[in-house]
This record gives C-alpha cells, sequence and structure tokens, in this order.
C-alpha cells in the first residue's frame, strides 16, 4: 500500500493547465499546416515547425505521466518537464526542450520500474513501461535528426500505453488461452519493432501497420467494450468511443499498409483522442476531483471528430485544400466542444479518495 499523502490538487492541476498549453500550441501548428489560418508571428512559427513533437512529447507525455504519478504520489517533475519542454520549444530554445523530453521519458520508465519494484510486476505493467521505453527511444530519435523513428516511437508509446490499460481491466473475464499467447507475441513484435526499423526502414513500416490493425482487431473481439457499449452512465459512454477508436485504429492501420501518409493521423486523432474522450471522464475524479455528470451530449465530440476525419481523408485524396483546412477546423472545434463540456457537466464535490 502507498503511504505516500496524495500530491496537492494546485499541482496536479499546474502540470495539466502546462498540458494543455503544449496541446494548444501542437493544435495551432497543425491548424496552420492544414491551412486553416496563418500568422505571422516568432510564436506561430515554433508551433508549425514543432506540431508533432509539442502534441506527442509535450501534451501526451505529460498527461500520461501525470496520470501514472497521481497514482503513485510521487514524481511531479516527470509531467511538469514534459510540459516545461513544450514551453522551451516555443520559445525557440530547441536543444534544451529536447534534453527535457529525454529527462521526461527518462523518468516515466524510472516511475514504472519503481512501481514494479515496490508494488508487483505484472504483464499490464510490463507493457505500459515498454511503452515509456518507446517514448525515450522517440526523444532520442527526435534529438538526432530521424524523424521516421520518432513518430514510431511516439506511436508506440500510446498504442502500448492503452493496450497496457485495456489488458489489465480484462483480468476480470476469462480471455481463451491462444488469445493471451496472441497478445504476448504482438507484444513480442511491437518491442522488436525499433531494432527492425533500424535493420529494414523498408519492411518494418509494413510490419508495423499490420501489427496496428491485429491489435485493433483484437481488442475490438475481447475488449470488455464490446459487452458495455448499451450501458448506461459513463461505462456505456467509454465503451462506445473504445470501439469508435478501434475501428479507427482498424482505418490507420489499412490507410498506413497501402502506403497513405494519413494514417498517422488516422491513428493519432481517431484511435487516441477517442480514448481521450472515453476515459477522461473516468480520470477527473482521481487528478482533479471532479466528478462530471452524465449527458449524451459528451459524445458529441467523438462524432464531430469522426466526421472532420472522414472529410480530411477525402481532400487528402482529391488533393482538395479548402477540404483540408475545413478538417483541421473541425478537428480544433471537436477538442474545443470537448474541453466545454467536461467543465459544465462537471460539479465541485469530495471523491471519495480526496475525503479519505
Amino acid at each position: 500500500m502507498n503511504t505516500m499523502p496524495p500530491l496537492p490538487r494546485v499541482a496536479l492541476a499546474g502540470c495539466a493547465l502546462l498540458a494543455v498549453v503544449n496541446l494548444l500550441g501542437g493544435l495551432g501548428g497543425g491548424l496552420q499546416r492544414l491551412g486553416s489560418f496563418s500568422a505571422d508571428s516568432a510564436l506561430a512559427h515554433q508551433a508549425l515547425l514543432m506540431h508533432g513533437a509539442l502534441m506527442m512529447s509535450g501534451f501526451f507525455g505529460s498527461v500520461i505521466a501525470l496520470e501514472r504519478v497521481a497514482a503513485l504520489r510521487r514524481g511531479l517533475w516527470v509531467p511538469l518537464t514534459a510540459s516545461m519542454g513544450g514551453l522551451l520549444a516555443l520559445s525557440g530554445a530547441w536543444l534544451p526542450a529536447q534534453l527535457a523530453w529525454l529527462a521526461s521519458a527518462a523518468g516515466l520508465c524510472g516511475l514504472y520500474l519503481w512501481a514494479g519494484h515496490t508494488r508487483a510486476w505484472s504483464l499490464p505493467l510490463a507493457v505500459e513501461a515498454s511503452g515509456a521505453l518507446a517514448l525515450l527511444g522517440a526523444a532520442l530519435a527526435l534529438r538526432f535528426g530521424a524523424l521516421d523513428a520518432a513518430r514510431w516511437g511516439w506511436s508506440l508509446f500510446l498504442v502500448l500505453t492503452i493496450a497496457g490499460e485495456r489488458r489489465e481491466l480484462m483480468r476480470f473475464i476469462a480471455l481463451p488461452a491462444w488469445a493471451g499467447r496472441a497478445f504476448l507475441l504482438g507484444w513480442a513484435f511491437f518491442a522488436a519493432l525499433p531494432l527492425l526499423l533500424w535493420l529494414a526502414p523498408h519492411v518494418a513500416p509494413l510490419l508495423g501497420w499490420a501489427l496496428l490493425g491485429l491489435l485493433g482487431l483484437w481488442l475490438l473481439r475481447y475488449d470488455m467494450a464490446r459487452l458495455q457499449w448499451r450501458a448506461t452512465g459513463w461505462a456505456g459512454h467509454t465503451a462506445v468511443c473504445l470501439l469508435v477508436g478501434y475501428g479507427w485504429l482498424l482505418a490507420a492501420a489499412m490507410s498506413g499498409l497501402v502506403g497513405q501518409s494519413i494514417a498517422w493521423h488516422l491513428l493519432w486523432l481517431g484511435f487516441v483522442f477517442a480514448m481521450v474522450f472515453g476515459h477522461a471522464p473516468l480520470m477527473l475524479p482521481p487528478l482533479a476531483g471532479l466528478r462530471p455528470r452524465h449527458s449524451r451530449w459528451a459524445l458529441m465530440p467523438l462524432g464531430l471528430m469522426g466526421l472532420s476525419l472522414a472529410l480530411r481523408v477525402l481532400a487528402s485524396l482529391r488533393g482538395w485544400p479548402e477540404g483540408l483546412a475545413l478538417a483541421g477546423a473541425g478537428h480544433a472545434l471537436a477538442l474545443l466542444i470537448f474541453g466545454l463540456t467536461m467543465a459544465r457537466l462537471c460539479r465541485r464535490q469530495p471523491t471519495a479518495q480526496s475525503r479519505r
């Protein structure tokens, strides 16, 4: 049992706000790339250049580390350093930003090692720890200018973290023996992917996308979401978001296998943000002491993100710049509505953890 006192809510909230700054910077850079808007300033130029790094190392690196820190009640410097890396990048201090992201990723690996050493190692924890190791690899690849390797490192970080969390919840259901072995085999191939990217750079990406597709099929078949999507309250909401996200994971895999660059954003915006939309109502109570009321309107951002992604695919295939700009605006609107909806549905009340 963790005897450390809970971390101060104000410190957790401060880290979360810094992460949101990274999100806004990355989102602004992405909108500029799609032509949704243009700005002539040094800050906008840095956001344009650092779009991917701000989203992955700055925002997701901070948010996922913050979730781990809140659970372990230690290591607040890890998400803080990830967010500060984004602020340094936006200011033009590129080398200090890279070093901050390296330090944060190494710190996240350390948190997983501490959890396994002081509590107990399990398959889900090991899978999540390998995701943190992938984030460290992405930071190293970014430092040395290997952008393709960095993209795969960021993607593996997010995918393995999500897969580990979902696998942990599956301990409540009995899996067929072969399904458990298939998960282990897939994890082994994912772990070997960075080495394969170095040894066989033309073949390894195809293997990576194929593995992502198989993972999507596995999750659709065995995740608890397939049993809960008709449930009332947040349980049903989360299940719907997860199932839609697994569909986007399959779409990303198929696009990647045929060489479409849109595959990256189907993975990040479709799959990953569906996970965010689904899990945020469940994570707000332990992180911020806020318990949102359930509403069917909370699914609106999921639908809007899906429509804007479909438009983006169409615009990419047809070479339609106006459609790309409109799709980018739709992505931003989906995230804005999500934030406003959660703020409206939250009511300040003590959770069980804060009462203890």
